[in-house]
Protein backbone atom coordinates (compact mmCIF):
# COMPACT_ATOMS: atom_id res chain seq x y z
CA UNK A 1 0.00 0.00 0.00
CA UNK A 2 2.27 3.06 -1.08
CA UNK A 3 -0.75 6.21 -0.89
CA UNK A 4 0.07 7.56 2.35
CA UNK A 5 -3.15 9.56 4.06
CA UNK A 6 -2.66 13.42 4.30
CA UNK A 7 -2.46 12.90 8.22
CA UNK A 8 0.74 10.91 8.31
CA UNK A 9 2.17 12.34 5.30
CA UNK A 10 2.30 15.74 6.65
CA UNK A 11 2.88 15.23 10.15
CA UNK A 12 5.25 17.96 11.75
CA UNK A 13 9.19 17.06 11.44
CA UNK A 14 10.41 20.31 13.87
CA UNK A 15 9.22 22.56 16.22
CA UNK A 16 8.54 25.33 13.81
CA UNK A 17 5.97 22.87 11.71
CA UNK A 18 4.25 22.09 14.91
CA UNK A 19 0.86 24.40 14.67
CA UNK A 20 -0.79 26.66 16.75
CA UNK A 21 1.51 25.19 19.86
CA UNK A 22 4.32 28.03 20.34
CA UNK A 23 4.58 28.41 23.86
CA UNK A 24 5.31 24.84 23.82
CA UNK A 25 7.58 24.26 21.17
CA UNK A 26 9.10 27.31 22.20
CA UNK A 27 9.28 26.19 25.49
CA UNK A 28 11.59 22.90 24.94
CA UNK A 29 13.46 24.46 22.40
CA UNK A 30 14.75 26.98 24.94
CA UNK A 31 15.42 24.13 27.50
CA UNK A 32 17.45 22.24 24.83
CA UNK A 33 19.75 25.19 23.81
CA UNK A 34 19.91 26.22 27.70
CA UNK A 35 20.45 22.34 28.48
CA UNK A 36 17.65 22.48 31.39
CA UNK A 37 16.39 19.51 30.49
CA UNK A 38 13.70 17.50 33.35
CA UNK A 39 13.53 13.99 33.16
CA UNK A 40 9.25 13.50 33.04
CA UNK A 41 7.23 15.21 30.77
CA UNK A 42 3.39 15.13 30.81
CA UNK A 43 1.64 16.38 27.71
CA UNK A 44 -1.83 16.86 28.00
CA UNK A 45 -4.81 18.51 25.38
CA UNK A 46 -7.25 17.40 22.99
CA UNK A 47 -7.39 14.72 20.31
CA UNK A 48 -5.09 15.43 17.00
CA UNK A 49 -3.46 18.77 18.43
CA UNK A 50 0.32 17.43 18.50
CA UNK A 51 1.03 15.62 21.87
CA UNK A 52 2.64 12.59 20.32
CA UNK A 53 4.34 14.26 17.06
CA UNK A 54 5.85 16.83 19.55
CA UNK A 55 6.77 13.95 21.81
CA UNK A 56 8.67 12.60 18.46
CA UNK A 57 10.19 15.51 17.59
CA UNK A 58 11.95 16.21 21.11
CA UNK A 59 12.98 12.92 21.21
CA UNK A 60 14.69 13.36 17.74
CA UNK A 61 15.90 16.63 19.26
CA UNK A 62 17.53 14.77 22.24
CA UNK A 63 18.87 12.17 20.43
CA UNK A 64 20.09 13.57 16.89
CA UNK A 65 23.38 12.57 15.59
CA UNK A 66 23.91 14.96 13.41
CA UNK A 67 25.39 17.01 16.24
CA UNK A 68 27.49 16.49 19.29
CA UNK A 69 24.45 17.40 21.49
CA UNK A 70 21.18 17.68 21.66
CA UNK A 71 19.87 20.13 19.36
CA UNK A 72 16.61 21.86 18.73
CA UNK A 73 16.42 21.31 15.05
CA UNK A 74 16.71 18.04 14.43
CA UNK A 75 17.22 16.25 10.52
CA UNK A 76 14.61 16.89 8.44
CA UNK A 77 13.48 15.30 5.06
CA UNK A 78 13.65 18.85 3.92
CA UNK A 79 18.16 18.72 4.57
CA UNK A 80 18.54 15.70 1.99
CA UNK A 81 21.14 13.96 5.03
CA UNK A 82 18.63 12.20 7.82
CA UNK A 83 20.37 10.77 10.61
CA UNK A 84 20.09 7.05 11.76
CA UNK A 85 18.22 8.08 15.01
CA UNK A 86 16.08 10.82 13.70
CA UNK A 87 14.80 8.44 10.38
CA UNK A 88 13.68 5.50 13.03
CA UNK A 89 12.48 7.62 15.96
CA UNK A 90 10.24 9.28 12.91
CA UNK A 91 9.14 5.66 11.51
CA UNK A 92 8.56 4.15 15.19
CA UNK A 93 11.36 1.70 15.46
CA UNK A 94 14.24 2.86 17.47
CA UNK A 95 15.26 0.31 20.08
CA UNK A 96 16.22 3.74 22.65
CA UNK A 97 13.04 5.59 22.03
CA UNK A 98 9.92 3.24 23.20
CA UNK A 99 6.19 4.20 22.65
CA UNK A 100 4.24 2.47 25.02
CA UNK A 101 0.41 2.13 24.56
CA UNK A 102 -1.34 2.61 27.48
CA UNK A 103 -4.88 2.14 26.57
CA UNK A 104 -3.64 -1.39 25.58
CA UNK A 105 -0.86 -1.79 27.90
CA UNK A 106 -2.53 -1.03 31.37
CA UNK A 107 -1.67 -3.55 33.96
CA UNK A 108 1.36 -3.83 36.16
CA UNK A 109 2.82 -6.82 34.44
CA UNK A 110 3.29 -4.79 30.93
CA UNK A 111 5.13 -1.95 33.05
CA UNK A 112 7.59 -4.21 34.93
CA UNK A 113 7.97 -5.85 31.38
CA UNK A 114 8.70 -2.50 29.32
CA UNK A 115 10.27 0.25 31.46
CA UNK A 116 11.23 -1.19 35.00
CA UNK A 117 13.40 -4.15 33.95
CA UNK A 118 14.72 -2.35 30.81
CA UNK A 119 15.69 1.32 32.37
CA UNK A 120 18.89 0.13 33.91
CA UNK A 121 20.19 -0.89 30.80
CA UNK A 122 22.38 1.70 28.89
CA UNK A 123 21.21 3.52 25.42
CA UNK A 124 22.41 0.73 22.55
CA UNK A 125 23.83 4.10 20.31
CA UNK A 126 21.80 7.38 21.31
CA UNK A 127 22.45 9.62 24.12
CA UNK A 128 18.85 9.05 26.16
CA UNK A 129 16.83 5.97 26.44
CA UNK A 130 13.19 8.35 25.94
CA UNK A 131 9.77 6.02 26.99
CA UNK A 132 6.59 7.73 25.07
CA UNK A 133 3.99 6.69 27.28
CA UNK A 134 0.22 7.22 25.23
CA UNK A 135 -2.45 7.75 26.55
CA UNK A 136 -1.04 7.56 30.12
CA UNK A 137 -4.39 7.72 31.79
CA UNK A 138 -5.42 4.85 31.21
CA UNK A 139 -3.18 2.56 33.24
CA UNK A 140 -3.86 0.78 36.44
CA UNK A 141 -3.52 2.43 39.48
CA UNK A 142 -1.05 -0.65 40.75
CA UNK A 143 0.58 0.44 37.58
CA UNK A 144 1.45 4.04 38.67
CA UNK A 145 2.55 3.05 41.91
CA UNK A 146 4.90 0.98 40.01
CA UNK A 147 6.49 4.19 38.63
CA UNK A 148 6.74 6.32 41.35
CA UNK A 149 9.73 5.96 42.43
CA UNK A 150 11.56 5.61 39.41
CA UNK A 151 9.50 8.59 37.43
CA UNK A 152 10.92 10.51 40.95
CA UNK A 153 14.31 9.30 40.47
CA UNK A 154 15.59 7.73 37.04
CA UNK A 155 19.05 7.17 35.99
CA UNK A 156 20.71 10.49 34.18
CA UNK A 157 20.53 9.01 30.80
CA UNK A 158 16.49 8.40 30.92
CA UNK A 159 13.61 10.52 29.80
CA UNK A 160 9.41 10.22 29.94
CA UNK A 161 7.46 11.68 27.71
CA UNK A 162 3.77 11.06 28.96
CA UNK A 163 0.23 11.95 26.33
CA UNK A 164 -3.18 12.24 27.52
CA UNK A 165 -6.42 13.54 26.91
CA UNK A 166 -7.91 13.21 29.92
CA UNK A 167 -5.24 15.31 32.52
CA UNK A 168 -7.88 15.29 35.28
CA UNK A 169 -7.88 10.99 35.18
CA UNK A 170 -4.04 11.17 35.91
CA UNK A 171 -3.10 10.83 39.67
CA UNK A 172 -1.26 14.14 41.19
CA UNK A 173 1.56 11.71 42.57
CA UNK A 174 2.45 11.61 38.55
CA UNK A 175 1.67 14.88 37.81
CA UNK A 176 3.63 16.12 40.75
CA UNK A 177 6.80 14.66 39.15
CA UNK A 178 6.36 15.98 35.76
CA UNK A 179 6.97 19.13 33.67
CA UNK A 180 3.30 19.69 32.43
CA UNK A 181 2.08 21.24 29.13
CA UNK A 182 -1.38 22.30 28.13
CA UNK A 183 -2.01 21.84 23.99
CA UNK A 184 -4.46 24.40 22.92
CA UNK A 185 -7.06 23.66 20.36
CA UNK A 186 -5.59 25.35 17.07
CA UNK A 187 -7.23 28.01 15.70
CA UNK A 188 -9.55 27.85 12.69
CA UNK A 189 -8.00 30.27 10.90
CA UNK A 190 -4.36 28.45 11.61
CA UNK A 191 -6.14 25.35 10.26
CA UNK A 192 -6.96 27.01 7.03
CA UNK A 193 -3.14 28.18 6.34
CA UNK A 194 -1.86 24.79 6.92
CA UNK A 195 -4.73 23.51 4.59
CA UNK A 196 -3.83 25.79 2.16
CA UNK A 197 0.01 24.85 2.15
CA UNK A 198 -1.38 21.42 1.79
CA UNK A 199 -3.70 21.77 -1.23
CA UNK A 200 -0.77 24.11 -3.16
CA UNK A 201 2.06 21.14 -2.24
CA UNK A 202 -0.83 18.87 -3.59
CA UNK A 203 -1.68 20.66 -6.76
CA UNK A 204 -5.56 20.37 -5.50
CA UNK A 205 -7.95 23.14 -6.90
CA UNK A 206 -10.03 23.90 -3.88
CA UNK A 207 -11.73 27.60 -3.15
CA UNK A 208 -11.12 29.31 0.18
CA UNK A 209 -14.64 28.84 1.07
CA UNK A 210 -14.61 24.60 0.95
CA UNK A 211 -11.25 24.90 2.59
CA UNK A 212 -12.89 26.79 5.96
CA UNK A 213 -15.32 24.61 5.96
CA UNK A 214 -12.70 21.38 6.45
CA UNK A 215 -11.11 23.87 8.92
CA UNK A 216 -14.34 24.18 10.77
CA UNK A 217 -15.68 21.13 10.55
CA UNK A 218 -11.81 19.93 12.56
CA UNK A 219 -13.37 21.84 15.68
CA UNK A 220 -9.71 22.79 16.38
CA UNK A 221 -7.94 19.08 15.95
CA UNK A 222 -5.55 19.63 12.90
CA UNK A 223 -5.37 15.74 12.57
CA UNK A 224 -9.62 15.77 12.16
CA UNK A 225 -9.30 18.65 9.47
CA UNK A 226 -6.64 16.90 7.66
CA UNK A 227 -8.41 13.76 7.73
CA UNK A 228 -12.09 14.64 6.19
CA UNK A 229 -9.71 17.11 3.49
CA UNK A 230 -8.48 13.37 2.31
CA UNK A 231 -12.16 12.02 2.92
CA UNK A 232 -13.48 15.15 0.60
CA UNK A 233 -10.21 14.82 -2.07
CA UNK A 234 -11.48 10.87 -2.47
CA UNK A 235 -15.36 12.17 -3.02
CA UNK A 236 -14.47 14.87 -5.54
CA UNK A 237 -11.18 14.29 -6.63
CA UNK A 238 -8.89 17.74 -8.15
CA UNK A 239 -11.45 20.10 -8.68
CA UNK A 240 -13.38 21.00 -4.78
CA UNK A 241 -16.36 23.36 -4.23
CA UNK A 242 -18.00 24.10 -1.40
CA UNK A 243 -20.85 22.29 -2.27
CA UNK A 244 -19.07 19.15 -2.45
CA UNK A 245 -17.38 19.52 1.40
CA UNK A 246 -21.19 19.55 2.51
CA UNK A 247 -22.25 16.74 0.87
CA UNK A 248 -19.03 14.48 1.64
CA UNK A 249 -19.07 15.42 5.04
CA UNK A 250 -22.40 15.49 5.97
CA UNK A 251 -22.07 18.84 7.78
CA UNK A 252 -24.44 22.01 7.35
CA UNK A 253 -22.93 24.49 5.03
CA UNK A 254 -22.66 28.01 5.70
CA UNK A 255 -25.34 28.87 3.83
CA UNK A 256 -27.71 26.98 6.15
CA UNK A 257 -26.10 29.43 8.80
CA UNK A 258 -26.92 32.31 7.15
CA UNK A 259 -30.37 31.81 6.41
CA UNK A 260 -31.51 31.03 9.57
CA UNK A 261 -30.55 33.82 10.97
CA UNK A 262 -31.89 36.23 8.26
CA UNK A 263 -34.99 34.16 8.89
CA UNK A 264 -34.84 35.02 12.45
CA UNK A 265 -34.08 38.76 11.45
CA UNK A 266 -37.22 38.86 9.38
CA UNK A 267 -39.62 36.74 11.88
CA UNK A 268 -40.28 34.25 9.13
CA UNK A 269 -40.71 30.94 10.96
CA UNK A 270 -41.34 29.31 7.04
CA UNK A 271 -37.76 29.53 6.51
CA UNK A 272 -36.50 28.02 9.46
CA UNK A 273 -38.63 25.12 8.91
CA UNK A 274 -37.38 24.38 5.36
CA UNK A 275 -33.89 24.89 6.39
CA UNK A 276 -34.55 22.20 9.08
CA UNK A 277 -36.40 20.07 6.77
CA UNK A 278 -32.88 20.06 4.32
CA UNK A 279 -30.89 19.08 7.18
CA UNK A 280 -33.03 16.57 8.38
CA UNK A 281 -33.49 15.23 4.50
CA UNK A 282 -29.75 15.35 4.34
CA UNK A 283 -29.01 13.22 6.93
CA UNK A 284 -27.29 16.14 9.39
CA UNK A 285 -26.58 15.99 12.92
CA UNK A 286 -29.00 18.62 13.99
CA UNK A 287 -27.20 18.90 17.47
CA UNK A 288 -23.89 19.76 15.32
CA UNK A 289 -25.72 22.56 13.04
CA UNK A 290 -26.87 23.87 17.21
CA UNK A 291 -23.12 24.63 17.80
CA UNK A 292 -22.61 25.48 14.63
CA UNK A 293 -25.27 28.25 14.65
CA UNK A 294 -24.24 29.06 18.27
CA UNK A 295 -20.70 29.54 17.03
CA UNK A 296 -21.86 31.71 14.25
CA UNK A 297 -23.98 33.96 16.87
CA UNK A 298 -20.76 34.08 18.94
CA UNK A 299 -18.93 35.89 16.62
CA UNK A 300 -21.74 38.01 15.67
CA UNK A 301 -22.07 39.45 18.86
CA UNK A 302 -18.17 39.87 19.43
CA UNK A 303 -18.18 41.58 16.29
CA UNK A 304 -21.67 43.36 16.95
CA UNK A 305 -19.62 44.99 20.39
CA UNK A 306 -16.25 45.31 19.45
CA UNK A 307 -16.84 46.29 15.97
CA UNK A 308 -13.65 44.52 15.46
CA UNK A 309 -12.85 41.46 13.41
CA UNK A 310 -10.09 40.76 15.83
CA UNK A 311 -11.65 38.28 18.03
CA UNK A 312 -13.40 36.48 15.22
CA UNK A 313 -11.95 32.95 15.32
CA UNK A 314 -11.68 31.47 11.20
CA UNK A 315 -15.35 32.39 10.50
CA UNK A 316 -16.49 30.65 7.63
CA UNK A 317 -18.23 34.06 6.55
CA UNK A 318 -16.31 37.11 5.11
CA UNK A 319 -16.04 40.37 6.98
CA UNK A 320 -18.46 42.26 4.65
CA UNK A 321 -21.05 39.42 5.03
CA UNK A 322 -21.06 39.26 8.66
CA UNK A 323 -20.88 43.19 9.10
CA UNK A 324 -24.42 42.73 7.36
CA UNK A 325 -26.32 40.18 9.46
CA UNK A 326 -25.31 41.56 12.45
CA UNK A 327 -26.17 45.45 11.56
CA UNK A 328 -30.16 43.62 11.31
CA UNK A 329 -29.54 42.97 15.22
CA UNK A 330 -29.16 44.83 18.40
CA UNK A 331 -26.49 43.54 20.98
CA UNK A 332 -28.87 42.76 23.56
CA UNK A 333 -31.38 40.67 20.70
CA UNK A 334 -27.83 38.51 19.80
CA UNK A 335 -27.57 38.49 23.65
CA UNK A 336 -30.83 36.83 24.25
CA UNK A 337 -30.61 34.52 20.54
CA UNK A 338 -27.46 32.94 22.20
CA UNK A 339 -29.14 31.65 25.19
CA UNK A 340 -32.01 30.38 23.98
CA UNK A 341 -29.83 28.35 21.39
CA UNK A 342 -27.76 27.29 24.32
CA UNK A 343 -30.75 26.30 25.82
CA UNK A 344 -31.54 24.30 22.62
CA UNK A 345 -28.33 22.38 22.12
CA UNK A 346 -28.32 21.10 25.65
CA UNK A 347 -32.12 19.65 24.91
CA UNK A 348 -30.97 18.31 22.25
CA UNK A 349 -28.58 15.97 23.68
CA UNK A 350 -31.34 13.98 25.78
CA UNK A 351 -34.08 14.44 22.88
CA UNK A 352 -35.56 11.65 21.37
CA UNK A 353 -37.52 13.52 18.76
CA UNK A 354 -34.61 16.25 17.62
CA UNK A 355 -36.01 17.59 14.62
CA UNK A 356 -39.17 18.69 16.90
CA UNK A 357 -36.58 20.49 19.57
CA UNK A 358 -34.63 22.25 16.89
CA UNK A 359 -37.68 23.33 15.06
CA UNK A 360 -39.28 24.66 18.47
CA UNK A 361 -35.83 26.06 19.55
CA UNK A 362 -35.16 28.36 16.33
CA UNK A 363 -39.32 29.52 15.71
CA UNK A 364 -39.14 30.59 19.26
CA UNK A 365 -36.06 32.69 18.46
CA UNK A 366 -38.35 34.37 15.04
CA UNK A 367 -41.18 35.17 17.46
CA UNK A 368 -38.66 37.11 20.04
CA UNK A 369 -38.56 40.08 17.87
CA UNK A 370 -41.86 40.94 17.85
CA UNK A 371 -41.75 40.87 21.89
CA UNK A 372 -40.33 44.27 23.23
CA UNK A 373 -37.40 44.41 24.99
CA UNK A 374 -37.43 45.05 28.66
CA UNK A 375 -35.23 47.75 28.04
CA UNK A 376 -37.44 49.83 25.79
CA UNK A 377 -40.44 49.14 28.67
CA UNK A 378 -38.05 50.93 31.36
CA UNK A 379 -37.51 53.36 29.17
CA UNK A 380 -40.76 54.48 28.59
CA UNK A 381 -41.68 54.11 31.91
CA UNK A 382 -38.92 56.75 33.21
CA UNK A 383 -40.69 58.85 30.55
CA UNK A 384 -44.09 58.65 31.75
CA UNK A 385 -42.84 58.91 35.09
CA UNK A 386 -40.76 62.13 34.42
CA UNK A 387 -44.04 63.80 32.39
CA UNK A 388 -46.26 63.05 35.44
CA UNK A 389 -43.85 64.36 38.10
CA UNK A 390 -42.75 67.21 36.16
CA UNK A 391 -46.15 69.12 37.60
CA UNK A 392 -45.81 68.18 41.14
CA UNK A 393 -42.76 70.12 41.59
CA UNK A 394 -44.02 73.37 39.65
CA UNK A 395 -46.97 73.39 42.33
CA UNK A 396 -45.05 72.73 45.00
CA UNK A 397 -43.02 75.86 43.95
CA UNK A 398 -45.96 78.15 43.73
CA UNK A 399 -47.10 77.62 47.17
CA UNK A 400 -43.58 78.11 48.79
CA UNK A 401 -43.61 81.35 46.65
CA UNK A 402 -47.02 82.73 48.37
CA UNK A 403 -47.13 82.74 51.81
CA UNK A 404 -51.04 83.27 52.09
CA UNK A 405 -51.75 80.04 50.30
CA UNK A 406 -54.19 78.21 52.33
CA UNK A 407 -52.90 74.55 53.03
CA UNK A 408 -55.69 72.58 51.26
CA UNK A 409 -57.90 70.43 53.81
CA UNK A 410 -57.48 66.78 53.68
CA UNK A 411 -60.65 65.08 53.55
CA UNK A 412 -62.01 61.02 54.72
CA UNK A 413 -64.42 60.32 52.51
CA UNK A 414 -67.55 58.60 54.25
CA UNK A 415 -68.55 55.80 52.57
CA UNK A 416 -71.28 54.97 54.80
CA UNK A 417 -73.32 57.02 57.56
CA UNK A 418 -72.54 56.76 61.00
CA UNK A 419 -75.75 55.78 62.13
CA UNK A 420 -75.86 52.31 59.89
CA UNK A 421 -76.94 49.64 62.01
CA UNK A 422 -80.13 51.77 63.42
CA UNK A 423 -82.71 50.59 61.13
CA UNK A 424 -81.83 47.32 59.91
CA UNK A 425 -82.86 46.68 56.39
CA UNK A 426 -86.16 44.29 56.60
CA UNK A 427 -86.20 40.12 56.22
CA UNK A 428 -88.39 37.40 55.98
CA UNK A 429 -88.84 35.72 59.17
CA UNK A 430 -87.71 32.17 59.49
CA UNK A 431 -90.65 29.84 58.96
CA UNK A 432 -91.46 27.05 61.50
CA UNK A 433 -94.49 24.81 60.23
CA UNK A 434 -94.56 23.32 63.96
CA UNK A 435 -94.79 25.90 66.37
CA UNK A 436 -95.93 29.39 65.90
CA UNK A 437 -93.30 31.94 66.63
CA UNK A 438 -93.87 34.13 69.43
CA UNK A 439 -92.72 36.98 72.06
CA UNK A 440 -91.95 36.26 75.57
CA UNK A 441 -92.94 38.94 78.31
CA UNK A 442 -90.19 40.67 79.70
CA UNK A 443 -90.22 42.95 82.51
CA UNK A 444 -88.85 46.63 82.17
CA UNK A 445 -86.93 46.36 85.31
CA UNK A 446 -84.40 44.06 85.93
CA UNK A 447 -85.59 41.40 88.11
CA UNK A 448 -83.27 38.99 90.41
CA UNK A 449 -83.38 35.47 89.78
CA UNK A 450 -82.35 33.08 92.65
CA UNK A 451 -78.75 33.16 93.24
CA UNK A 452 -77.42 29.03 92.21
CA UNK A 453 -74.51 28.15 94.11
CA UNK A 454 -73.45 31.65 94.98
CA UNK A 455 -73.68 33.48 91.61
CA UNK A 456 -76.58 35.95 91.10
CA UNK A 457 -78.13 36.54 87.29
CA UNK A 458 -80.13 39.10 86.55
CA UNK A 459 -82.67 39.32 83.41
CA UNK A 460 -81.15 42.54 80.95
CA UNK A 461 -84.39 45.20 79.89
CA UNK A 462 -84.25 45.64 75.99
CA UNK A 463 -83.88 49.26 76.58
CA UNK A 464 -80.23 49.14 77.26
CA UNK A 465 -78.00 51.19 75.25
CA UNK A 466 -76.39 48.68 72.58
CA UNK A 467 -73.68 48.95 69.54
CA UNK A 468 -75.69 45.79 68.31
CA UNK A 469 -79.19 46.92 66.41
CA UNK A 470 -82.29 44.98 67.95
CA UNK A 471 -83.02 41.21 67.00
CA UNK A 472 -86.12 39.39 67.23
CA UNK A 473 -86.65 36.16 67.71
CA UNK A 474 -87.82 35.22 64.81
CA UNK A 475 -85.09 36.62 62.66
CA UNK A 476 -82.46 34.79 64.83
CA UNK A 477 -81.45 31.18 63.04
CA UNK A 478 -81.87 28.34 65.34
CA UNK A 479 -79.52 24.85 65.56
CA UNK A 480 -80.37 22.07 67.54
CA UNK A 481 -77.34 19.83 68.55
CA UNK A 482 -78.26 16.63 70.35
CA UNK A 483 -74.84 15.46 70.65
CA UNK A 484 -73.78 18.55 72.15
CA UNK A 485 -76.40 19.03 74.38
CA UNK A 486 -75.82 15.24 75.63
CA UNK A 487 -71.68 15.88 76.14
CA UNK A 488 -72.44 19.06 77.77
CA UNK A 489 -74.94 17.30 80.62
CA UNK A 490 -72.26 14.91 80.79
CA UNK A 491 -69.93 16.78 81.81
CA UNK A 492 -71.80 18.52 84.30
CA UNK A 493 -72.19 15.76 86.01
CA UNK A 494 -68.54 14.56 86.02
CA UNK A 495 -67.62 18.15 87.67
CA UNK A 496 -70.15 17.20 89.87
CA UNK A 497 -72.01 20.89 89.58
CA UNK A 498 -75.47 20.79 90.10
CA UNK A 499 -78.48 20.22 86.67
CA UNK A 500 -80.85 22.77 87.34
CA UNK A 501 -84.46 21.87 85.31
CA UNK A 502 -86.83 24.38 84.92
CA UNK A 503 -90.47 24.14 85.79
CA UNK A 504 -92.93 25.76 83.73
CA UNK A 505 -95.44 27.83 85.81
CA UNK A 506 -99.55 27.15 85.10
CA UNK A 507 -99.20 31.34 83.82
CA UNK A 508 -96.33 30.74 81.78
CA UNK A 509 -97.92 27.39 80.44
CA UNK A 510 -100.91 29.55 78.95
CA UNK A 511 -98.77 31.84 76.83
CA UNK A 512 -96.02 29.53 75.36
CA UNK A 513 -97.41 26.59 72.55
CA UNK A 514 -97.76 23.49 73.28
CA UNK A 515 -94.22 22.29 71.58
CA UNK A 516 -92.84 24.89 73.32
CA UNK A 517 -94.31 23.81 76.45
CA UNK A 518 -93.42 19.97 75.87
CA UNK A 519 -89.61 20.83 75.33
CA UNK A 520 -88.85 22.99 78.54
CA UNK A 521 -90.97 19.91 80.75
CA UNK A 522 -88.79 17.52 79.45
CA UNK A 523 -85.81 19.47 80.62
CA UNK A 524 -84.43 20.33 76.59
CA UNK A 525 -81.15 22.30 76.70
CA UNK A 526 -82.81 24.45 73.44
CA UNK A 527 -81.40 28.39 73.91
CA UNK A 528 -84.01 29.16 72.05
CA UNK A 529 -87.15 27.80 74.69
CA UNK A 530 -84.54 28.62 77.56
CA UNK A 531 -84.05 32.15 76.99
CA UNK A 532 -87.53 32.80 77.03
CA UNK A 533 -88.71 30.77 79.96
CA UNK A 534 -88.27 32.54 83.57
CA UNK A 535 -89.75 31.02 86.62
CA UNK A 536 -88.81 30.90 90.50
CA UNK A 537 -89.38 27.36 90.38
CA UNK A 538 -86.64 25.44 90.01
CA UNK A 539 -85.90 21.08 90.04
CA UNK A 540 -82.93 19.62 91.12
CA UNK A 541 -82.64 15.86 90.49
CA UNK A 542 -82.00 13.89 93.52
CA UNK A 543 -78.59 12.20 91.94
CA UNK A 544 -77.32 15.83 90.78
CA UNK A 545 -78.43 17.83 94.30
CA UNK A 546 -75.63 18.40 96.40
CA UNK A 547 -75.06 17.26 99.91
CA UNK A 548 -76.89 19.54 102.81
CA UNK A 549 -74.46 21.07 104.53
CA UNK A 550 -74.82 22.30 108.41
CA UNK A 551 -75.34 25.99 109.17
CA UNK A 552 -72.43 27.77 110.23
CA UNK A 553 -71.80 29.05 113.37
CA UNK A 554 -70.02 32.53 113.46
CA UNK A 555 -69.93 33.15 116.97
CA UNK A 556 -66.33 33.56 118.49
CA UNK A 557 -65.29 32.15 121.49
CA UNK A 558 -64.21 32.82 124.72
CA UNK A 559 -60.67 33.40 124.62
CA UNK A 560 -58.40 31.03 126.93
CA UNK A 561 -56.99 31.54 130.19
CA UNK A 562 -53.09 32.96 130.15
CA UNK A 563 -52.09 29.15 131.35
CA UNK A 564 -53.88 27.43 129.11
CA UNK A 565 -52.60 24.12 127.76
CA UNK A 566 -52.06 23.23 124.63
CA UNK A 567 -54.53 20.84 124.06
CA UNK A 568 -56.97 24.25 125.51
CA UNK A 569 -55.60 26.30 122.98
CA UNK A 570 -55.80 24.21 120.01
CA UNK A 571 -59.80 23.25 121.23
CA UNK A 572 -60.03 26.98 121.24
CA UNK A 573 -58.50 27.99 117.66
CA UNK A 574 -60.46 25.00 116.01
CA UNK A 575 -63.67 26.91 116.83
CA UNK A 576 -62.86 29.92 115.53
CA UNK A 577 -65.22 31.17 112.12
CA UNK A 578 -61.84 32.12 110.63
CA UNK A 579 -59.56 29.48 111.23
CA UNK A 580 -62.46 26.98 110.37
CA UNK A 581 -62.74 28.99 107.28
CA UNK A 582 -59.19 28.70 106.35
CA UNK A 583 -59.26 24.78 107.20
CA UNK A 584 -62.25 24.33 105.22
CA UNK A 585 -60.32 26.02 102.03
CA UNK A 586 -57.00 24.41 101.87
CA UNK A 587 -58.40 21.41 103.30
CA UNK A 588 -56.22 21.33 106.22
CA UNK A 589 -56.14 20.40 109.92
CA UNK A 590 -54.49 21.79 113.08
CA UNK A 591 -51.33 21.00 114.10
CA UNK A 592 -50.04 23.00 116.63
CA UNK A 593 -51.22 26.42 118.33
CA UNK A 594 -48.92 28.78 119.80
CA UNK A 595 -49.38 32.15 121.42
CA UNK A 596 -48.00 35.27 119.64
CA UNK A 597 -46.21 36.51 122.47
CA UNK A 598 -44.23 33.15 123.25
Amino acid sequence: MSYQVIARKWRPRNFEEVTGQEHITRTLSNAIEHDRLHHAYLFSGARGVGKTTSARIFAKALNCRRTDAPTAIPCSADSGEVCVSCLEISESRSIDVLEIDAASHTGIDDIRDTILENITVNPARDRYKIFIIDEVHQLSRQAFNALLKTLEEPPPNVVFIMATTEHHKVPETITSRCQEFIFRTIPQQKIFERLRLIADAEKIDIADEALREIARSGEGSMRDAQSNFDQVISFSGAKIGREDVVSALGIAGSDNLSAVIKAVAENDAAAILRVVDDLVSGGHDLRNFCRDLLGFVRDLSVLKVSGSEEFIDGSAFAADEMKQIADAFAASDLFRIFHSLAETEVRLKEALQSRYVLELGLVRLAEMNRVTPVEELLKRLAELESSLGSAEPRAATANASSPKAPIPEKKTLNTEPAARFAEPPPEEPPFYPEEPPFEPPFDPEPTPIEPVRGRAEFAVPDDLPSKIPPRTAEELEHFDAPALDSAFEEAVLRSGESMVFLRVSPELKAQMAPAAVAAASAGSSSARYRNYVRDSERVIPDFARPPAEPEEDLTMPEPPPEDATPDVLLEYAGKRPDVRKVLKLFRAELVEVRRADK
